[in-house]
């Protein structure tokens, strides 16, 4: 690996403005070939961060009937293949690891881009936390232990992912190619084993009343069998966006990459309708599989007649695989929002070789909203619905920064193609919004606490950009080679659009158009070194760069 090389700032060459962004020269962290990840460990890191999610508390939204949650996990599914898809071939199109932070900062805007980097880190940063969380209680339950001892739980799981993430390349991606496999043979042998016992005109419809009188598919409205549960729908998928996140250290990125998400979605995919079904055919009833704690126990005590305990144990590899798997792409992001100016200078993250100081700071994040959920039973209860919305409003704007790209930039995919195109799209946002609405619209009962915390959120971020970010933001020199091609599409469009409407942008020659193959901005050529430059984005003057007109159409 390289060391980021010193970068300093010279003043700019553009007009004045009242926000100036700095183009960084740091080097780019070069990784060993042999350290990087090949399709299966796409695979196997999407699997093993989402697929515990599938293995309990889901099954509480049966209590409405089989047919409304099955429908709604089939539509959510869909919507999440659709999404993906969409990913899958933006990954073609920007190079680097920045997720939806990344897409919408040169699609959406600084401002917007900086919103959904911080968001889309607050989702990560729950669902770890949601998932150690778990791990403890089932500890100090199982063995009786004080729960006051949790704490020191959080404190050894986050000290041991963090040194398994610190692993060179080639050892962590092993490791994960073995938790995955951990985590995929409880529920294949589940299946394999329990589908024999299944029942469905037997215990697949709702008993009611006490003699079990009548047998139901269905119960209650729309809001109750629907929007009440669709939260839930989501755990067998979410976070799986985050491997976009791991883009650069991928080989042949444009492949690889989009064929181990979407490996990774369909698998879940298929082993989440599985699982829904099997479960909710097997005795005691369905009402009985409703309210059980594992739901998954049942299947293997039939199965493979083994202890109620014993068969708790098997879900205990996915649930260390959800807290694990999020870790590097947390960190991964954590450091692109670092290299951007985003985070505070004085945490040492900017320009790391290594994730080691990204790992530390969102490894403490996590343990704090543990150590806040420990102490609140509310916040506890409504961590999940703040991630969630938190994700919501990311899948919107990586859905919309892709909608950018197939039509306002046109840029040409020469990888993967989304099969579904804009209609999957589309249809995947409609899905996301009734998400949010299930949240918002107070079908949750939490009293609005998911809503005021994300509201809350989002206050502190808006003060902490426009007083302290929008002064020192800059665009990493990895940034800049991804976006500023989609930046000259911007600003050509927009320059042939004035000069249609007989008109110019002020300062600027009705000639002016760039090309998204032009020469390289000063202070970015070489991959090494170089100086920093400040470049405006008020209106361009003759004499300004290329890059600050680049600069300058991302922020339109």
């Amino acid at each position: 690996m390289t060391s980021p090389s010193s970068v300093t700032p010279t003043p700019s060459t553009s007009a004045k403005t009242t926000l100036d962004c700095r183009v960084d020269a740091t080097a780019a962290i070069e990784v060993d070939v042999a350290d990087k990840a090949s399709m299966c460990h796409i695979w196997a890191l999407g699997v093993l961060t989402v697929i515990g999610g599938q293995f309990y508390g889901w099954n509480e939204a049966l209590s409405t009937g089989f047919v409304p949650y099955f429908v709604s996990q089939v539509l959510m599914g869909l919507a999440f293949i659709a999404y993906m898809a969409c990913a899958s071939e933006v990954c073609g199109k920007i190079q680097f690891s920045g997720g939806a932070y990344g897409l919408a900062r040169v699609t959406l805007g600084f401002y917007t881009g900086f919103l959904v980097g911080f968001l889309e880190l607050l989702e990560y940063v729950t669902y770890t936390s949601v998932s150690v969380l778990f791990m403890s209680d089932f500890m100090t339950t199982t063995y009786g232990v004080e729960k006051a001892w949790e704490p020191l739980l959080w404190a050894i799981y986050y000290a041991v992912t963090t040194s398994l993430i610190l692993l060179r390349g080639k050892h962590f991606w092993r490791f994960c190619l073995v938790l995955a496999a951990a985590c995929v043979v409880p529920p294949l042998v589940y299946c394999v084993a329990s589908i024999g016992h299944t029942d469905f005109a037997t215990y697949g419809p709702l008993q009611i009343g006490n003699a079990s009188e009548q047998e139901v598919w269905v119960t209650g409205d729309l809001g109750a069998a629907y929007f009440a549960w669709l939260p839930y729908t989501t755990w067998a998928y979410a976070g799986v966006e985050c491997l976009t996140l791991v883009t650069s250290v991928t080989k042949d990125a444009k492949t690889s990459m989009p064929k181990g998400l979407m490996a990774a979605t369909y698998t879940l995919f298929v082993f989440n309708v599985a699982l829904v079904c099997i479960v909710s055919a097997l005795p005691p009833g369905l009402a009985a599989t409703a309210s059980a704690q594992f739901p998954l126990n049942t299947g293997f005590e039939l199965g493979l007649h083994m202890s109620a305990h014993g068969a708790s144990w098997l879900i205990m590899p996915g649930q260390f695989g959800m807290a694990f798997g999020f870790m590097m792409p947390c960190a991964r992001l954590a450091q692109a929002l670092a290299d951007s100016n985003l985070l505070p200078l004085r945490l040492g993250i900017k320009g790391q070789s290594t994730p080691r100081r990204a790992l530390v700071l969102t490894s403490t994040s996590g343990y704090l909203i543990c150590l806040v959920s420990f102490y609140s039973p509310l916040f506890l209860s409504a961590l999940q619905n703040i991630s969630i919305l938190a994700a919501v409003l990311c899948y919107g704007a990586q859905i919309g920064g892709f909608v950018m790209l197939r039509t306002r930039y046109r840029t040409e995919t020469t990888g993967y193609v989304s099969p579904f195109g804009m209609p999957g799209a589309v249809y995947a946002c409609v899905i996301y919004s009734l998400l949010g609405i299930s949240i918002i619209g107070g079908f949750q009962d939490d009293n609005g606490v998911a809503l005021g915390s994300l509201i809350a959120f989002l206050m502190v971020l808006s003060l902490y950009y426009h007083f302290v970010c929008k002064k020192i933001q800059s665009i990493s020199k990895d940034e800049y080679s991804s976006i500023f091609r989609f930046s000259v599409m911007k600003f050509n469009a927009a320059r042939k659009k004035k000069t249609t409407n007989g008109g110019t942008k002020h300062g600027a020659s009705k000639n002016t158009h760039l090309s998204a193959n032009g020469p390289k901005p000063n202070g970015c050529s070489n991959g090494h070194g170089g100086s920093g430059r400040t470049f405006g984005l008020g209106g361009a003057t003759r004499g300004s760069s290329i890059k600050s007109i680049a600069v300058q159409a991302a922020k339109a």
